[in-house]
């Protein structure tokens, strides 16, 4: 179980970060007080959440020790 939940941890902080990163490298020209954190933070969360759905469904489905499939 440990395993598996250090697993989910690490792919969803993972989405969470990428989808943020990604969100700020559009924004152009990038600037830290005019960035639009509200949104860029929610749909940072909203793919967080769907990750470890896809995580939860994984264990469901396959490899118990695994959050992918």
């Amino acid at each position: 179980m440990k395993k598996y939940l250090a697993d989910l941890a690490q792919r969803t902080g993972t989405t969470f970060v990428v989808t943020l990163a990604g969100l700020a490298v559009a924004a152009e020209p990038f600037d830290v007080l005019t960035f639009a954190w509200g949104p860029a933070l929610a749909t940072s969360g909203s793919t967080a959440v769907l990750a470890a759905l896809v995580g939860l469904s994984a264990r469901l489905s396959r490899d118990k020790d695994s959050a992918g499939f």
